[in-house]
């Protein structure tokens, strides 16, 4: 554990006390730090997005450590809605794979509702991402990493929905995981959804769009080729610094997701990657890889340098270092 991760004092960790404290913090989104939300005492901030905000938190029952994504008010969950998540944190928390972030517990309090998950100490790819990209044999590491755990969800019947790099954590030791698992289907992809159909703001790109497929934008249901095509927009965007779809407004970047065809830059795209990418980002579903396991497949056929020398050696050139 880093400095300044340690577990919550003892005068926090008195039920007592943290009973105390008002819970309006909550339904009002203001700061938490401190207060108390079932049995877990909330840390400080780790990050937010479109569904809520990640705190580190203290589990008193298990004393230990957790990430606990708060859920936003705007979310609403109806009965309906409250079933489906706790429906999709049981397969989530089913589910045991080295480069899976695992589901907890979800709960509600007063009307907020939480999902309890595993704190993993890293910093998100989308901090670790360059202009320039990152170099070929950590893109191809990843790439395995991340279609190893999707074949494993999959083969469990839980589609990701929501797979980029900003929900993916780069361990200290230049190891993956992904975090959400099931848990952004309605959430996240809802959000950026209900964002699409009502968002005009010239230069506003909402939510997961340039991650999501073509099917997906023009409201199909999501499968497991939706989440095939995510992987191939992460592999470009890991290769080029950059996603391969881009738009100034909401309606351009859609229409370029569903109709443009993206280019492969030869000096930053090695041929065998780029044609694993190009199979993964066509627009029929039918025309991609069938399982994810098959992504894994032709990324191993690649011979690798020893990735643990080359990620010690991005970590020494790389602009952003991982965080503590």
């Amino acid at each position: 554990m880093s400095p300044g991760l340690a577990p919550v004092t003892p005068t926090i960790h008195s039920r007592r006390k943290v009973s105390l404290l008002p819970r309006s913090p909550y339904k009002q989104n203001k700061a938490i730090t401190g207060t108390q939300l079932g049995r877990y005492v909330i840390g400080p901030e780790l990050g937010r997005g479109a569904a809520g905000v990640v705190y580190r938190a203290w589990d008193l029952r298990l004393e230990r450590l957790v990430a606990i994504k708060i859920i936003n008010q705007q979310s609403h969950l109806s009965p309906i809605g409250w079933g489906w998540l706790l429906r999709e944190a049981r397969l989530a928390g089913g589910l045991n794979h080295p480069c899976i972030c695992t589901v907890y517990d979800v709960g509600e309090e007063d009307g907020q509702a939480y999902i309890a998950m595993e704190y993993v100490e890293g910093s998100p790819l989308s901090l670790l991402l360059m202009p320039t990209g990152l170099p070929s044999a950590r893109v191809t590491h990843y790439g395995r990493l991340v279609s190893s755990a999707l074949e494993h969800a999959h083969a469990h019947g839980t589609l990701h929905c929501d797979i980029k790099a900003a929900n993916i954590m780069v361990t200290a030791q230049g190891e993956l995981k992904i975090l959400d698992f099931g848990l952004a289907k309605r959430l996240q992809m809802g959000a950026a959804l209900h964002a699409l159909q009502s968002s005009t703001d010239v230069g506003h790109v909402v939510g997961t769009i340039p991650y999501l497929a073509p099917e997906v934008l023009r409201g199909e249901r999501a499968s497991v080729w939706s989440d095939i095509w995510s992987v191939g927009v992460l592999l470009y965007e890991m290769a080029t610094g950059r996603p391969p779809f881009q738009g100034h407004t909401v309606f351009d970047l859609t229409h370029s997701i569903i109709t443009a065809v993206p280019t492969f830059p030869a000096n930053k795209i090695r041929e065998h990657l780029a044609q694993v990418i190009d199979r993964c980002l066509q627009k029929e579903p039918s025309r991609r890889y069938r399982r994810a396991r098959d992504i894994l497949r032709d990324l191993s056929s690649v011979s690798l340098p020893n990735v643990t020398m080359c990620w010690q050696k991005f970590k020494r050139t790389a602009r952003r270092p991982l965080a503590a």
